[in-house]
């Protein structure tokens, strides 16, 4: 998080540098030994530590509840004790400041162990600095040891209460400041300086680099030995995404990935972030064709200007286009797989009790199962009964899987040859509700308009419409109706409804028949943008500062948040992590607007994401 603010805060600088071969480029690399979990280098860490102490971003973001949350969070707290007992063992502070100082020009950073904050810093500077350093001038307080001929200084320190002893070392070679937290990689680091660096980090550095089509070190570069990370405890409990084994480790989850390489380059208006994922073999899945950036920028116009977020997609290989409709009209069922499962009560004897017993269990918790089955089977409209009766012990699945009707849905689509889709939502505030409206569609590029099997569709739609939300026994006489060249699904169902337009070889389909009337008409207006980079496989814009006042309100009612409380900015007292901490960060970031490009080449997977001011 505090990476992240500091480098939102330096993007106000030009990038000049040309090309230089790639090791030369990472050559700090070279000093640290082999086996980091995580390499940081920076191009100039002295003039960026100067913009960030000069940056107002840097006030706001301390003075954030953003900030006040992460200060109180066990992993901050840790390595705060941690930090004091190094200052404490060594007699100077280790702080921002201290860094600021310490800072040369090309600077890297690897980490090993986290948990041991096992680490060598390197940075490139004049001897003379070096030693004008309040750790030279400490010189004489450590013990003076050497490597190779070269002189280092060494002080042992207990921390973690006691449980764990470390080192911190420091010294000067080869036109370097090298400081470590274990003698041993001093010791390995000073002999890579010295003999060529055969146990060096550079040859694992850049056998990703080497696969990253069209890599250049900006301001900052990181590389990752991600599949090591996957299996760091550390990483994996403090990860905030939690996805690290999801879906069976494919290459859409961190498992899949077996380095990374991501590179930071500041502009006047923007921050460009670079990625490439390395991905494991067995991690591979089937890509759909690109499209290209005509493409992309053809499905970009249908955004109207109010819209908060765009996503274009290649192709549909996974056969998920159905259930990306469906949940474009009617919302993202829940997925009951990763429910947590509910413990059956074995307190009970008799059968009646048991049926009780495991009733009340199945509705202890509110999700779908409750929203399909209700209370009585016969409830379930027909589509649905036969299923629940058929697993009565068993969660309900979701609708539109029990009765068939993705699949359905999924053929007329096939049969339309869907070249890509671009998925649409919007959100606003109305005043006399107490909750956000968000309106959502999809645009799927066909073949021809001739292609699309209208009546089946109309017949899909609302079929899906009726398992979903109408109760069995009632008839609510469902019908399309037209209004101008948008086709609506007629019906009085409060915030629930389905529209479609077919303009040219483009099917439009939304929530609501006014959010497709807005989407034909900023196709009609709109010129395609000129920033897509090429063909994409993703591509995606989110429009943060529009989004943001929609999102703040939404938030503070869902957390509680009160006026009273929203006057309180201080220090102390629960800080709500998505209306305060997260709208805090968002603020003091100042983004307006984030761009992803993703593209495969191979076994690497590229990703392009400028955010700009």
């Amino acid at each position: 998080m505090l990476l992240t603010a500091a480098l939102v805060a330096l993007g106000h600088r030009s990038d000049g540098q040309q090309a230089r071969p790639i090791a030369e480029q990472l050559r700090l690399a070279g000093s640290a030994p082999r086996g980091a979990l995580l390499y940081l280098q920076a191009r100039d860490l002295s003039a960026l530590m100067r913009t960030w102490v000069a940056s107002p971003v840097r006030d706001e973001f301390y003075k954030s509840r953003s900030f006040s949350a992460f200060s109180n969070s066990r992993v901050f707290l840790k390595l705060q004790q941690r930090r004091e007992d190094f200052e404490k063992a060594v007699g100077f502070g280790l702080g921002e400041e201290r860094l600021a100082e310490l800072a040369g020009g090309a600077s890297a950073l690897a980490i090993y162990d986290i948990g041991a904050l096992e680490m060598i810093f390197v940075t490139e500077a004049p001897r003379e600095r070096a030693i004008a350093t309040v750790m030279f001038k400490q010189a004489p307080q450590f013990q003076e040891r050497s490597a190779d001929g070269v002189a280092y200084y060494v002080r042992d320190v207990t921390s973690d209460f006691g449980r764990l002893k470390q080192q911190f070392c420091f010294a000067y070679s080869g036109g370097k400041l090298i400081v470590t937290t274990t003698e041993g990689l001093m010791v390995r680091a000073l002999r890579n300086e010295k003999g060529g660096g055969a146990d060096s980090l550079l040859p694992s550095v850049l056998a990703t680099a080497e696969r990253a089509r069209g890599f250049a070190a900006h301001e900052v570069t990181m590389w990752l030995d991600q599949g090591k990370l996957n299996a760091n405890r550390y990483f994996n409990n403090y990860w905030l995404h939690q996805n690290v084994r999801e879906s069976k480790g494919d290459d859409s989850t961190l498992a899949g990935i077996e380095s990374g390489l991501v590179d930071l380059q500041l502009t006047r208006g923007s921050m460009v972030e670079q990625r490439w994922f390395v991905l494991r073999a067995e991690g591979r899945q089937p890509r759909p064709a690109p499209v290209s950036a005509e493409q992309a920028g053809a499905f970009a116009r249908f955004a109207p200007a109010d819209a908060h977020l765009i996503e274009v997609r290649a192709g549909d290989p996974g056969g998920r286009l159905g259930e990306t409709i469906f949940s474009s009209l009617f919302g993202r069922l829940p997925d009951e797989t990763r429910l947590s499962s509910q413990v059956p009560d074995r307190t009970r004897s008799s059968d009646d009790d048991s049926r009780g017993s495991a009733r009340a269990e199945r509705y202890s918790r509110l999700d779908a199962r409750f929203d399909n089955d209700v209370d009585d089977d016969m409830s379930l409209s027909p589509a649905r009964a036969s299923d629940a009766k058929a697993q009565p012990n068993n969660p309900a699945p979701p609708p539109s899987q029990t009765s068939g009707l993705t699949g359905r849905l999924e053929g007329v689509m096939a049969a339309a040859s869907p070249a890509g889709y671009c998925e649409i939502v919007r959100s606003r505030m109305d005043r006399d509700r107490p909750f956000a409206r968000f309106e959502r569609a999809i645009v799927v590029e066909m073949k021809g308009a001739a292609s699309l099997d209208r009546a089946a569709l109309e017949k899909i739609v609302a079929d899906e419409m009726r398992a979903r939300f109408v109760v069995s026994g009632v008839d609510p006489q469902l019908a399309w109706q037209a209004e101008s060249s948008v086709r609506y699904l007629a019906q009085s169902l409060l915030e629930q409804g389905a529209a479609y337009s077919v303009s040219d070889r483009y099917l439009v389909l939304a929530s609501s028949r006014e959010f497709a009337r807005d989407i034909l008409q900023a196709a009609a207006t709109q010129s395609a943008p000129q920033s897509i980079d090429g063909d994409v496989e993703f591509y995606a814009v989110v429009k943060i500062a529009d989004a943001k006042p929609v999102f703040d309100k939404l938030m503070s009612k869902l957390d509680g948040k009160t006026e009273a409380d929203g006057q309180d900015e201080g220090e102390g007292g629960e800080v709500k992590f998505f209306s305060e901490n997260i709208s805090s960060l968002i603020g003091a970031s100042k983004i307006r607007e984030a761009r992803l490009r993703r593209v495969t080449d191979g076994a690497v997977v590229s990703e392009r994401v400028i955010y700009s001011w």
